[in-house]
């Protein structure tokens, strides 16, 4: 069955416009892990549908604005994350939890300000909801409750699995050449890891092991497109499989939400994979539209809550990502070739049955962007 998507929808700069507008500036985005915000003065930065956002840690509130400062538009947090009041670099004016200025230096001898001019400069506020160990941000003035982009039950076992997250954290950034659809697709296609991973993480999956005296079950025929359903909370779910878990010493000291060897994800729409691998380690990759053959790829990777603090953890921390970047890297090369290919003439892909969440996928996303 043919995708309603076009090549078009890989490579225009107009539709992408459309997606920063009525996706990623409408829906709940992923900020960070709520870990990197434990202390006061504690913030994040990220750009989301082109909006520079800083969530920031008040006495153990956590608030998120527009990252402009209200005097001239200078970024106010720079950094990626760390610990600093929320004060402008650039003329030293600060602000309080509610976006109000708080103070500016030489205010009285330099700009002469009276009351009612300083209390009309103000942060933009940005809507934030702290689901377990994770904070999402949503830029819309009006954003849709959190209910509507996701199930209950969604949410629910995602504030459980991730509460269990320790606070250290190693941040990568690194980018691929291909829309981001394309990686988006190719996380919930179980059928490539067999192929594209088959040296790396495949070993590590019983069931996704090629075995050609072992076809798998029929699944019948692909589903007509009104069979999918359009709910936007349908795009986000959990699912888990068998893994062959090497216990390590470390392991005993963190605290796992499972004991089970399983390979646990979450797939959050739109954007992002989060995977808890037997309770002990959790990547997060997050995969960040940067232009319409362009994508910005923020990877966390945590373990679980450590019972004592281990002086080991960054170079464990180190190991486990290289991993995580090593698969990653082999479906990048197969990706930005699949983007070089969307040119004049490119045909729509081709849907077998098992691929039925990308054409529902694809479903959502062209209402959406309709």
């Amino acid at each position: 069955m043919k995708s309603i998507l076009g090549a078009e929808h890989y490579t225009s700069p107009g539709i992408f416009e459309r997606e920063q507008e009525r996706i990623f500036r409408k829906l709940w985005i992923l900020a960070g892990p709520r870990g990197l915000l434990a202390d006061p003065d504690t913030f994040i930065t990220r750009t989301i549908g082109g909006v520079p956002v800083v969530v920031q840690n008040f006495a153990g509130e956590i608030k998120a604005f527009v990252n402009r400062c209200a005097h001239r538009g200078s970024a106010i947090q720079i950094g990626d994350h760390g610990r600093r009041r929320l004060a402008c670099p650039y003329h030293g004016w600060t602000y309080g939890a509610t976006g109000e200025v708080a103070s500016i230096p030489f205010a009285d001898s330099l700009y002469g300000f009276d009351a009612a001019s300083r209390e009309t400069r103000r942060l933009v506020p940005v809507a934030v909801e702290v689901v377990g160990g994770l904070v999402f941000v949503n830029v819309d003035p009006s954003p849709m409750p959190i209910d509507e982009q996701f199930h209950r039950a969604f949410l629910d076992r995602l504030a459980t699995v991730t509460s269990t997250m320790d606070d250290e954290a190693l941040l990568a950034r690194f980018e691929g050449r291909f829309n981001w659809k394309l990686i988006h697709e190719n996380i919930l296609d179980f059928n490539h890891i067999a192929f594209i991973h088959a040296g790396s993480f495949a070993r590590l999956l019983p069931t996704l092991k090629p075995d050609p005296t072992r076809p798998p079950a029929p699944i019948g025929p692909p589903p007509s497109d009104d069979a999918l359903g359009g709910d936007l909370r349908d795009l986000s779910f959990t699912a888990e499989a068998p893994f062959e878990f090497r216990h390590w010493p470390w392991h005993d000291n963190v605290e796992r939400f499972s004991d089970e060897a399983k390979y646990f994800n979450f797939y959050i729409y739109p954007n992002v994979n989060l995977t808890a691998i037997a309770g002990v380690f959790f990547p997060i990759q997050q995969f960040e539209p940067a232009a319409p053959d362009r994508t910005a790829y923020t990877m966390w990777v945590l373990t679980g809550r450590q019972k004592r603090r281990d002086p080991a953890t960054p170079a464990i921390l180190w190991s486990q990502a290289k991993g995580e970047k090593a698969v990653i890297d082999e479906d990048i090369v197969v990706l930005e070739a699949m983007q070089r290919g969307l040119g004049h003439g490119a045909q729509p892909a081709y849907h077998g049955a098992y691929e039925s969440q990308l054409r529902r996928m694809a479903r959502v996303y062209r209402e959406r962007l309709a």
